[in-house]
């Protein structure tokens, strides 16, 4: 009896031990040593095509098997453009875990031809805390600028002003290379048209950013990164495009890299056209002082004109590697172009069957200079140990004259207004990283960023061409000053299968105003009006995330926001492009303050992949667009009205079907809420009840290899009506497209693009207060068709010197990995 029960006691430790071993490893490029994701690990019975196992690595390039029996296997290890590699692997009863470490696969070169004909770099890639979207791999946004390439991102909304929202939220911070770059609320439209796409990496949205970053921007941050390469020799291209509503543009770029230097330069001129048109049919009442009976006037509003933008963007930086631990870097941007836009209004107001007629003309011409300039200092102690400066400052200055007729059936008053302003800033940042164990990675840093904005307005009105005299009413000087002092903690490593990170991060805010007018009877400037305000915030972060088997992942994480009101919101500067539409800015805003709470799962195949996130943000003190109806026009202006929440769903799925087609579909179904209040304005008001809604978009992007070296995208993209405080938006919809072909072994590629086929893309709203309704319509150019032509040159060779080896390098060009 005891035989029996020492024997069966010894089957049941032998067969947890035998159910109980692990074999892991990471898997890496050998020239980067940059993680590759996606690798296919296949685990066989030695001398035999037997596989036991498989996995592919997540997006650390880690891989696991559990549960393996003892016994001799082989580990095959398999990647489109590198050479598989094969592993002996033994497991033994006397070590539960196999941990085979960093594993290196060498590129291949008879793949790499053959992939030079079929493959095609995937156009998304997921990183811990962000998403990252390849821009060459965009064919609807080649000769395009970077508003077409936002456009086309999942979850990112390009409106037809040019301004950006992220899910739907318009809270959102762009940075160039991580970091300001002169983009503000009053030029990053006009920046972001005017950036060549061509000149554009990727673009990495991270939805919910860690104390690391800046703590502004409650919807999160997208970051444009821009095209430097890194290779011996040097290595350029430059491309030209049109397209069929006037527009043009040309762009060149080259990159050099010899011995400790780096260098690189990007120019480019583009000049867009386009054409405007829109509907605007108001309904007011008013209550007549002496009968007290409401009277109804219905105003009909018929828009239409032209314009455009563009001009010169030059870029340029020089790295020196003055030792193997020390990297100094200097880098220098500049943008010189002007708008222009002239427009007709054509208006009919009807009251009490009377209808009275006049038209309002407008031609506007605004220039813009802007400067950039970053210095960075790197000094490395060791692999995972590392000491950062960055400096960084910023001037920009608008400037010019708007003209306006207003033309009745009797007389004509015309009216000039000019509205020059200048920003300049200044951005410093110290970064400290040191990785002391796999369990423990700290990093802390400091940030000072000081900024100033001054813009001037003068309107003069008169019966003649020449004004008789200046409007002392529509005068302003406004000043806006802002200093933020930062610093922040984080830590981060590994437990098992939990990766996670903490993070605080501190800020100092100061911040003051003045808006200055003039008296309306001797013409002198009055005691300016000053607001200022001082204010100490602290925004936590917190990430977790958990290895499941089989490719899935969990993480969630929270975070603390801001969201600073600047640029327009603030300018209390009139604006009376439209006399029947006046708008303005409140220097009196405060910041916007959110919590975000992030659950996501991700789940990797061979050749699929699914990624869903579940989100919660709150916001209070939103920033509130109010319009209110005073006399005969209808006033817009920007209050603290209310608090918010939202809570949704994102799903984004990859999948690489037939081996020549790639699709990404993304959709954001999300409920939204706002909190009721009441405006005052003068000795009137208008009270929001609240409102509950539910909304959703969805877009996907499918890329198509087709003979002949031919690449095909098609992008479409949904979005459903969405309510606002004072009405709602109506749903949109539009279908981009784009053919490109590739010539002498992908050096020269030529594309077609068209853009709104459907002639869709138009903007619809309706907006009411107590005493108004309204309905608009606006459609800035609309259908397109687009020309590109592209041409890449180098003498650069694919191999280096490291180490005393011979390593070969690899270029990713037109979305292909190629051998020179």
């Amino acid at each position: 009896m005891k035989l029996k029960t020492v024997l069966l006691t010894g089957l049941i430790v032998s067969a947890v031990q035998a159910f109980g071993q692990e074999i892991k490893g990471k898997i890496i490029d050998k020239s980067s040593k940059e993680p590759i994701e996606f690798v296919n690990i296949a685990l066989y019975e030695e001398g035999t095509e037997k596989m036991v196992k498989g996995h592919t690595t997540n997006l650390q390039g880690q891989f696991e098997f559990s549960d393996v029996a003892p016994g001799t296997y082989t580990l095959r290890i398999s990647f489109v453009g590198y050479a598989t590699v094969n592993i002996p692997v033994a497991i033994t009863t006397k070590k539960k875990e196999v941990n085979l470490g960093s594993i290196s696969l060498t590129e291949d070169s008879k793949v790499l031809k053959e992939v030079q004909v079929t493959g095609q770099k995937s156009q998304m890639r997921f990183e811990v805390d962000k998403k990252v979207f390849n821009v060459d791999q965009n064919i609807a946004s080649a000769g395009g600028s970077a508003s077409d390439a936002l456009s086309n991102i999942p979850s990112v909304t390009v409106d037809n002003e040019g301004n950006v929202s992220l899910r739907n939220n318009s809270a959102v911070t762009i940075w160039i290379n991580g970091r300001p770059s002169g983009l503000s609320e009053d030029n990053r439209a006009q920046i972001l048209e005017q950036l060549p796409a061509e000149s554009i990496e990727t673009i990495e949205v991270i939805t919910n950013p860690s104390a690391r970053f800046s703590s502004e921007g409650s919807a999160g941050i997208i970051n444009i990164v821009m095209k430097k390469e890194k290779k011996m020799g040097y290595y350029g291209g430059f491309s030209a495009n049109a397209d069929t509503q006037g527009g043009y543009g040309a762009s060149a770029n080259i990159n050099m890299n010899y011995d400790k230097w780096e260098g690189f330069a990007n120019i480019g001129y583009r000049r867009r056209r386009m054409e405007t048109n829109g509907t605007t049919e108001r309904t007011s009442f008013r209550e007549d002082p002496i009968t007290s009976n409401l009277e109804e006037s219905i105003l009909s509003q018929q828009s239409k004109g032209s314009g455009g933008m563009g001009g010169l963007f030059a870029r340029a930086g020089v790295v020196y590697n003055f030792s193997k631990n020390d990297v100094l870097s200097f880098t220098g941007s500049t943008m010189q172009g002007n708008h222009d836009r002239n427009s007709t209004i054509d208006y009919t107001n009807t009251a009490n069957d009377i209808a009275s007629k006049w038209r309002r003309e407008s031609d506007v011409n605004n220039k813009h200079t802007m400067y950039s300039a970053q210095m960075d200092y790197i000094h490395t102690f060791s692999k995972n140990h590392d000491l950062r400066f960055a400096f960084e400052y910023d001037y920009m200055n608008r400037g010019g004259d708007s003209y306006y007729d207003q033309i009745y059936s009797d007389t004509t008053i015309y009216q000039i207004q000019e509205s020059p302003s200048h920003r300049k800033g200044f951005e410093a940042q110290v970064d400290y990283t040191n990785t002391l164990s796999d369990k423990l990675k700290i990093e802390a840093g400091y940030k000072a960023d000081v900024n100033s904005h001054r813009s001037d307005a003068q309107t003069w009105n008169g019966k003649q061409a020449l004004p008789a005299y200046e409007d002392l009413s529509l005068y302003n000087s406004f000043v806006y000053d802002e200093n933020i002092q930062a610093v922040y903690g984080t830590a981060s490593g590994k437990l098992g299968k939990f990766s996670y990170q903490a993070g605080l991060r501190g800020e100092y805010t100061h911040y003051s105003t003045s808006s200055t007018g003039k008296d309306q009877e001797s013409g002198n400037t009055v005691a300016p009006e000053k607001a200022s305000k001082s204010y100490f915030d602290l925004f936590p972060s917190a990430f977790l995330s958990y290895s499941l088997p089989k490719g899935n992942e969990l993480q969630l994480n929270y975070t603390r926001r801001i969201n600073r009101p600047r640029g327009r919101q603030l300018n209390s500067f009139i604006n009376i492009t439209d006399s029947a539409n006046i708008s303005f800015g409140n220097p009196l805003l405060s910041p916007e303050f959110s919590h975000s709470l992030e659950l996501n799962y991700i789940k990797n195949w061979d050749n699929h992949m699914l990624s869903a996130s579940l989100y919660y943000r709150a916001t209070e003190d939103v920033i509130q667009r109010v319009s209110y109806m005073q006399g005969n026009s209808l006033y817009t202006t920007y209050d603290n009205a209310t608090n918010s929440s939202r809570s949704g769903m994102e799903l984004v799925g990859k999948n690489r079907l037939f081996g020549w087609l790639d699709l990404t579909t993304s959709a954001n179904l999300y409920y939204y809420k706002v909190d009721g209040f009441t405006y005052k304005y003068g000795e009137s008001s208008f009270t929001y009840d609240g409102s509950k809604d539910f909304s959703w978009d969805a877009r996907m992007i499918a890329n198509i290899m087709l003979p002949w070296k031919v690449s095909l995208q098609l992008t479409g993209n949904y979005t459903s009506p969405i309510k606002t405080a004072q009405g709602k938006d109506f749903e949109q919809y539009w279908l981009d497209a784009g053919l490109r072909k590739t010539f002498l072994e992908r050096r020269l590629s030529v594309a077609i693009t068209g853009r709104d086929l459907f002639n869709s893309r138009k903007m619809k709203s309706y907006r009411y207060g107590d005493n108004f309704q309204e309905y608009s319509k606006m459609q800035w150019g609309g259908r397109q068709v687009g020309f590109t032509i592209s041409y890449n040159f180098g003498n650069s060779s694919n191999t280096k010197k490291k180490n005393g080896k011979t390593e070969r390098n690899t270029e990713m060009m037109g979305g292909d990995m190629m051998e020179d």
